[in-house]
């Protein structure tokens, strides 16, 4: 390893952190929507004894305050104190090689920050950077020579490095999920709680392009318990363990008792519950325990969107069965929820999309259309969320005319083709995703059937998207 005394005074560019993982390639979740939810988390850990260290939270949080995504004004100085933070919560750590682990992460990190700073050659600058090198020459160097030590702080700024890569997107999935196996591999009884949660939520979120499931648990249950038994505090995974459970028919009143295990009082919480009873079409058990998190003293704009949720159910119910009255009201009360969501946090774009689809329903056709075209190009850097975005654009067009197909339904269509295909030449390893999303091929469909009597533009249509493969 290079040192300060081998005359070379980048060798510190090479520790590994977030600066040199290349998070900013193959993204496909919006900056935005990232950070949002990191702030989420902070604000939780407020309330809430975490039983894991804030560290990697902390540390990617900082990172993104002087990070290349796209819509990120730089800001060094809030870099800074996120980075002093998870340096202060790395010494309190007891376990000497998790707090080295750490302790060079947020060194490096500080390092790099204190590059990108326009400023950085003045003296005050200039002393802060040898302080700092001299400190991350002091961690780095320290094991260098212990082939099990050294594994070992690896596998700890492994998962610093998965927790990142979790929260961008599907093409980042497989490689935490390696990042935090190697860990659980390494450090044996060292394991976190949160680390078999995330892994469980990664295994998850990547299961539809498995093999048919086995007679053994799906394993992001088993990881969901192996959580549960180094924390039995952690409600969290509590309820993504019930979540889990509730999609597979023949466990669901499993999951109904686990649910009613989880007792801690905090918005995550209760928005997990809430998801719980929605899927399972408990309303009234769902609004009761949105009512008792909407008595929390901030409620988060996820909350009132499942509120929201929940009366947009109600409404189709109330529909089917003819209640209109009743559907009405559902309605409004919807609207009203997620307009109480959008004050909170007026980027999130489930609940935008939600919005723009009630103007819709409501027959407020142009305010629809007008969010839609908002939508896209806020979020235009994160490619699914744009697909949708355009797809529900598009449908919004034909339900305006009085659901027929036109031209301009068609190019909106056609959109969304194209977004698909320009997907598949930046990132050819999503033919799956492509393959399954439901607002591809139900373009496709509607284009196919609009085209039917122009031989041309179906043939031409067939051969762009053949060439993609969906």
């Amino acid at each position: 390893m290079a040192t300060n005394e081998d005359s070379n005074d980048d060798w510190w560019e090479s520790v590994p952190c977030h600066f040199i993982w290349d998070l900013e390639k193959e993204v496909t979740v919006h900056f935005q929507t990232v950070k949002t939810n990191l702030d989420s988390k902070l604000e939780t850990r407020k309330v809430v004894d975490w039983a894991d260290s804030a560290c990697d939270l902390l540390l990617f949080r900082g990172y993104l305050e002087v990070s290349n995504f796209v819509g990120v004004q730089h800001n060094s100085w809030k870099a800074e104190q996120f980075f002093q933070e998870a340096d202060r919560e790395a010494v309190k750590m007891t376990d000497e090689l998790e707090r080295n682990a750490y302790g060079t992460i947020a060194t490096a990190n500080r390092l790099w920050a204190l590059k990108k700073e326009t400023t950085a050659q003045d003296e005050v600058k200039a002393n802060e950077r040898a302080s700092l090198l001299k400190v991350l020459e002091n961690s780095w160097k320290k094991y260098q020579n212990n082939r099990e030590k050294r594994e070992k702080i690896d596998a700890h700024i492994g998962t610093v490095a998965a927790f990142a890569l979790s929260r961008l997107g599907v093409l980042k999935y497989k490689e935490a999920e390696r990042r935090y196996r190697y860990a659980m591999k390494v450090l044996g009884q060292s394991v976190k709680s949160s680390w078999c949660q995330s892994l469980g939520m990664l295994i998850g979120r990547q299961s539809k392009h498995t093999a048919p499931p086995s007679p053994r648990p799906p394993e992001d249950v088993r990881f969901y318990k192996k959580a549960l038994k180094i924390d039995p505090y952690n409600d969290s995974a509590r309820c993504d363990l019930a979540l889990a459970l509730g999609r597979i028919p023949d466990r669901v009143q499993e999951a109904k008792r686990i649910i009613q295990q989880v007792d801690q009082k905090y918005c995550e919480i209760f928005v997990k519950k809430a998801r719980f009873f929605r899927g399972q079409k408990e309303y009234e058990t769902c609004l009761d325990v949105l009512r008792e998190g909407e008595k929390l003293t901030s409620p988060t704009a996820k909350l009132y969107h499942q509120f929201a949720l929940v009366y947009r159910d109600l409404s189709k119910i109330a529909h089917q069965e003819e209640k209109f009255q009743m559907k009405h009201e559902y309605s409004e009360k919807e609207v009203h929820y997620l307009d109480i969501s959008l004050e909170i946090d007026p980027m999130n774009f489930g609940v935008l999309m939600d919005r723009a689809f009630s103007y819709s329903m409501g027959r407020q056709f142009q305010n629809a259309e007008d969010l839609y075209l908002h939508i896209m190009e806020e979020f235009k850097s994160s490619p699914f969320d744009l697909l949708a975005a355009q797809y529900r654009y598009a449908e919004s067009i034909v339900y305006r005319n009085a659901r027929c197909m036109d031209e301009t339904s068609a190019n909106a269509f056609e959109e969304v083709i194209k977004t698909a295909c320009s997907i598949l030449s930046t990132f050819d390893s999503l033919g799956d995703e492509i393959a399954d999303n439901w607002f591809v091929s139900i373009s496709k469909e509607r284009l196919e059937q609009y085209y039917r009597t122009n031989g041309q533009k179906l043939r031409d249509l067939r051969n762009r998207t053949s060439k993609f493969g969906f």
